[in-house]
């Protein structure tokens, strides 16, 4: 986090229960206990722990609309960033993508899905993109994070192999650290299990 982030964090958490018992006559009642009594709150429901404003709402460095404690890069003011606060041009989602039960050999039905993601990756001049790989709860974490990172690779070879400079595109495993959906059920063990690809930089040329 950004050292000014770390000092916001900390005034915050000092100086806001303060200032929140002083304007109060011992009745003011805190929901979300973020410091900020409600009838002043213009977030209620703050995250537990979240560091906010004299109004009670999640400190934006970079005004992205993902607060500070959750945003992993909060000097990047893009038009368009991902659930973690970073800039994004483009996701492409790999649903047909599919490996070898605990292995990062793709399966040969991967092949058509992959191809029609080079193309769209050719689209870019000076191309900077991410595969990310992603999976369940289930298992053990130090694993999952490592075939996660595996069947990243496995695609960005694809995609190289393709043709795509390979110093365009990177790989990264998440593990279980990044859910879109709950784990608790079977429907949404399968959509965390997943291969995307993040375009982050680049222009899309058009004919």
């Amino acid at each position: 986090m950004h050292i000014r982030a770390i000092v916001l964090a900390i005034l915050a958490s000092t100086l806001l229960p303060a200032l929140a018992a002083a304007s109060c006559d011992g009745n003011c009642t805190d929901a979300d206990r973020d410091g900020v009594a409600d009838r002043n709150d213009q977030c209620g429901g703050t995250e537990a722990g979240a560091p906010v404003t004299v109004t009670g709402c999640p400190h934006d460095s970079d005004a992205d609309g993902v607060a500070d404690h959750r945003d992993n890069c909060p000097h990047d003011a893009a038009e368009s960033v991902d659930p973690w606060g970073c800039p994004l041009l483009l996701e492409i989602e790999l649903p047909d993508v599919s490996f070898e039960i605990n292995s990062a050999r793709l399966r040969a039905e991967s092949h058509t899905q992959l191809d029609a993601a080079v193309e769209q990756l050719r689209a870019f001049s000076e191309l900077r993109a991410e595969v990310a790989g992603h999976t369940d709860s289930q298992g053990n974490a130090a694993h999952n994070r490592a075939l996660s990172r595996l069947r990243a690779e496995a695609v960005r070879d694809y995609l190289v192999r393709s043709g795509l400079d390979p110093e365009s595109i990177t790989a990264r495993g998440y593990g279980e650290m990044r859910p879109i959906a709950d784990n608790e059920t079977e429907t949404g063990r399968n959509r965390n299990r997943r291969v995307v690809i993040r375009v982050l930089g680049g222009t899309r040329e058009t004919s």
